[in-house]
């Protein structure tokens, strides 16, 4: 297990071996290394020397014997490489990254409401959601909005906190609406999330103004016509 580890810091299966066995049996030759952890003599100096490159052993004296560093030590440059190698990623990968790799983004199963909650609590301005029926999952995380909080549902009035609006709905269609949500959010004028659940819960996001617009063009019409209509 401990090689392993040692492996995802990005030494080489004998250089774990190696290292671990300085640090159990201290001082070493090279010979004794490669008896202690099975590396082969042809390549354990090869070993040791990539080590010593890497800044986790030292060595010292003819015969040339070999010391790990400290625990402390190892960890202190093990966590550094890491540190930089993130860095690296970071600066590299955002060169990368265009708009387009972040316009739509599909959630799945547990994803979808732990999304959606996030979503919600960071809104600042506005939310708008036009859906089927609102499932109890849904509204509780609806209920954590601290913005202004438009719904057309089924069942909009379920969200207390919400200018909620009910479309009619005769009482078989009421029955499997309850079975089933689908609909669509606005978030702030700045996401679009469209969510369905039915057993499977799948949903999708999108950044793009042009989704973003068309869903406005759909949705104000019929919270327009549902205000008048309420009037």
């Amino acid at each position: 297990m401990l090689v392993e580890v040692l492996k995802s810091f990005g030494l080489s299966e004998y250089e774990a071996k190696a290292l671990v066995a300085l640090v159990s049996k201290g001082t070493l030759t090279a010979k004794e290394v490669s008896e202690i952890s099975g590396i082969p003599r042809t390549s354990v100096y090869d070993v040791m020397n990539s080590l010593l490159s890497k800044g986790l052993v030292e060595s010292f004296g003819k015969p040339k014997r070999f010391k790990a560093l400290n625990v402390s030590d190892i960890i202190s440059v093990l966590s550094r490489r890491v540190n930089e190698n993130i860095e690296i990623l970071r600066r590299e990968l955002s060169k990368l990254e265009t708009e387009e790799i972040d316009v739509i983004r599909v959630y799945r199963g547990e994803m979808v409401l732990e999304k959606l909650r996030e979503l919600v609590e960071s809104a600042k301005r506005e939310i708008v959601g036009v859906l089927s029926y609102i499932p109890e999952s849904v509204a509780e995380i609806l209920r954590r909005a601290t913005c202004r909080l438009i719904l057309i549902s089924s069942n909009a009035r379920a969200v207390e906190n919400a200018e909620s609006y009910e479309f009619e709905k005769k009482e078989e269609v009421a029955r499997s609406f309850k079975n089933f949500c689908h609909g669509i959010f606005i978030f702030d004028d700045e996401r679009t999330f469209s969510i369905f659940i039915n057993g499977t819960q799948i949903a999708i996001m999108s950044e793009s103004p042009a989704v973003i617009e068309f869903s406005k063009m759909v949705m104000i019409p019929v919270i327009e016509f549902m205000r008048r209509k309420n009037d």
